[in-house]
């Protein structure tokens, strides 16, 4: 029998999104041994919803809901390539709102989005998969970050225009909302100087929307101004060159999208990394092969990525030096693609 007194201090109020975050910190062993750097990871993946995308739905949502922007009965749109659809299914069904997802039906010949898809759809999200030839003639042609860029915009232009005939929907918008990145300023980072004690030396994260990276830097580098920042990006998910270039802008310009601005142009223009590595699938896919069977870690590409990177930054420090990174989410998103699995952010 549960003690009478613990009974009287639940919180009834209290649902499953009082869980997220405050997730733990972890130092590898294993797959770091005769490193002379101590490399860090923050489990992201042990959010309730199953990844590091549950802290900004929520922040993104309650944002809204303060401002007016999203009311009762109203629907959240928004694209995805992974883990964002799961977390806004997870955070709406909570709250009580329709969420729809624009998806990508296909990036590259091993990508199957299968198991992201079927968590959103269990949580109640309409989940919509976008063809590209279907949306651009000659597709076929549009190569690197020209396709990349396409893409992206062709979804965000499902987004738009949603929300321009519809004013019950609201448009999260991962990749240009400043609450996104408020999520990780506000809480990660907070939590991880916390953690570590104010000892920290490196911060490294993948560069999907920008937010984690950038707001987990932001807080970092108010004490500790010396940091060393890096960002890991896919060969063949160009988010940076994208927009650094502007080819999204001028794609969402010739499907008659809005002008907009992301979080990677703050990532660029303030310079907040030190240095972009790139890291290819099966680098990705090795070291979360290694973290599951070394550090019983289940977690996916973009964790393997992260580590590796994390690893190639320790070899240009000093020893003693402490890093951190993030494992993104769990492996099981990704047992429809096993066992050539996709690294995507």
């Amino acid at each position: 029998m549960i003690p009478s007194e613990v009974i009287e201090n639940v919180n009834e109020a209290a649902t499953i999104l009082n869980d997220i975050g405050n997730t733990p910190l972890l130092k590898l062993s294993r797959v770091t041994a005769g490193l002379g750097v101590d490399i860090y990871v923050k489990c992201e993946f042990t959010n309730p919803g199953g990844s590091i995308k549950d802290r900004m739905a929520l922040c993104m949502i309650e944002e809204a809901e303060k401002r007016g922007e999203l009311r009762p009965g109203g629907t959240i749109v928004d694209q995805s390539t992974g883990n964002t659809g799961p977390a806004l299914a997870f955070v709406g069904a909570v709250k009580g709102y329709k969420v729809q997802i624009f998806l990508p039906a296909q990036l590259s010949s091993s990508y199957d989005p299968a198991d992201r898809i079927r968590i959103a759809r269990l949580y109640g999200c309409d989940v919509t998969l976008i063809d590209l030839n279907e949306h651009v003639e000659n597709a076929a042609r549009l190569r690197g970050v020209e396709r990349a860029a396409t893409f992206v915009a062709v979804r965000m232009k499902q987004c738009y225009d949603l929300v321009q005939s519809n004013p019950s929907h609201w448009w999260a918008n991962q990749l240009c909302n400043v609450d996104n990145t408020r999520a990780h300023r506000e809480f990660t980072g907070r939590e991880i100087l916390e953690q570590m004690d104010g000892r920290i030396d490196g911060w490294v994260a993948s560069v999907g929307t920008g937010g984690t990276l950038l707001g987990v830097a932001q807080t970092l580098k108010e004490s500790h101004p010396e940091l060393r920042v890096a960002g890991v990006v896919p060969t063949d998910d160009p988010r940076i060159e994208w927009v650094r270039t502007r080819a999204v802008h001028k794609a969402l310009e010739r499907f008659g999208g809005p002008k907009l601005r992301f979080l990677i142009e703050d990532l660029l223009e303030h310079d907040v990394m030190d240095n972009e590595i790139t890291i290819d699938n099966a680098e990705a896919k090795q070291m979360a092969d290694r973290l599951c069977q070394e550090e019983g870690l289940y977690c996916g590409m973009s964790s393997g990525a992260n580590v590796s990177a994390a690893i190639e930054m320790a070899k240009t420090m000093k020893k003693g030096s402490r890093i951190v990174t993030v494992i993104v989410d769990r492996r099981d998103r990704y047992v429809a693609e096993y066992p050539n699995e996709h690294y995507v952010v």
